[in-house]
């Protein structure tokens, strides 16, 4: 087969659509025996070095300034004198072409939580549900957001809609994998106290950073800082105005973004990690930091239960006071705490990379052979 594979998010792209591509794109070469892959990389980045290239590997460089255009415009002109078998794409699938057409779609929150987007990422949103009903699959990262596409009418009444879920990468450890003198170097860096709730992902109202940092204010223990990893992102809160509200500036660290090194071990020092998104696709964040043998806190919608399973502890994210009560039972109980760690650590092995991989071949072969 001749396979093309929509990775313009390769080098740039938002952190999670960078993330799954990057990763699954890895093991899908690595796996790779018979078919020729088609990988198709933004311009801008022809001067990156693309490292998982072999002889059954093609880099095809298109313009993917707006990936909306890029997909539908771009795309299908470039890629008609390659006579692709099949195409995954991200998001928008283009709709006159010949090969077969895979779309990812890893949520469609716009439609069911429209109040947590911006008037023009709705707008830009928009098409995506008329372009989806000319794929012959739509994948999608869970069951609860296959319910949320089939709500939605996103599929036509030929697509199928298959879930595949994202891994987590075998880098996210324990503590005690990782050298000292290296976790050290962290703590020093990013002045680290000893005991600290981690939080890791976007900075906007949908990941709810307000009823998380409100309550800090309200857990027994009034010592324990709260660090924030990640950008700014959409719809968003000022984050500074909301800490001279809540009055806690001096137990919250605000890190920005790290590297992905340092964010692994940020992951095994923290204490308990808080997630308490008020909606979700999927939810990789926890999972990592499951593997990384640190219980979490999340919040008890669908996604999150059908991700974490038993090792997580799940709060009410719209109450505050809930959210603290929870973070409150993992510190105040040692026992809760182990017993979730190594719940947690044995959740995380049924979430891989190379299982993701498998799943997407078998997804093509199936879409061709229909």
């Amino acid at each position: 087969m001749k396979i093309g594979f929509d990775a313009k998010w390769f080098f740039n792209g938002n952190p999670s659509g960078r993330m799954v591509v990057k990763n699954i794109l890895e093991r899908i070469i690595a796996q790779n025996v018979y078919h020729e892959i088609y990988v198709i990389l933004n311009w801008k980045d022809r001067h990156e070095i693309f490292p998982f290239k072999n002889d059954k590997v093609k880099l095809l460089y298109i313009w993917g300034g707006i990936n909306l255009i890029s997909n539908t415009l771009v795309a299908p002109i470039i890629l008609r004198k390659y006579k692709l078998d099949v195409c995954i794409f991200q998001y928008f699938a283009p709709v006159f072409c010949k090969y077969k057409k895979i779309v990812y779609i890893h949520d469609v929150i716009f439609k069911s939580n429209p109040e947590y987007f911006t008037l023009k990422e709705r707008i830009y949103f928009l098409p995506m549900k008329y372009l989806a009903k000319y794929a012959d699959v739509i994948i999608t990262v869970s069951e609860s957001e296959k319910k949320r596409i089939r709500q939605y009418h996103f599929a036509g009444s030929k697509t199928n809609i298959k879930v595949i879920y994202n891994g987590v990468d075998e880098k996210y450890k324990p503590q005690r994998y990782f050298q000292k003198s290296d976790l050290e170097r962290i703590k020093l860096k990013f002045n680290l106290p000893e005991k600290f709730l981690l939080y890791v992902g976007r900075l906007n109202e949908r990941k709810n950073i307000s009823n998380l940092l409100k309550s800090i204010g309200s857990l027994n223990d009034n010592k324990i800082k709260l660090v924030l990893v990640g950008n700014y992102d959409g719809k968003t809160v000022d984050l500074t105005k909301k800490l001279d509200e809540l009055g806690v500036n001096n137990r919250v660290l605000l890190l920005g973004h790290i590297n992905d090194t340092e964010l692994q071990m940020l992951y095994s020092l923290a204490y308990v990690f808080c997630y308490v998104s008020l909606e979700e696709g999927f939810g990789l964040p926890p999972l990592e930091s499951l593997a990384s043998g640190v219980p979490v806190v999340v919040s008890n919608i669908d996604s999150l239960q059908e991700v974490c399973g038993d090792a997580a502890v799940y709060c009410d994210p719209n109450d505050f006071k809930d959210i603290a009560k929870k973070i409150d039972m993992i510190i105040s109980s040692e026992n809760l705490r182990k017993s979730k760690i190594e719940i947690g650590i044995e959740r995380a092995k049924k979430f891989r990379w190379e299982y993701s991989a498998t799943s997407l071949m078998q997804c093509i072969e199936q879409a061709v052979r229909a």
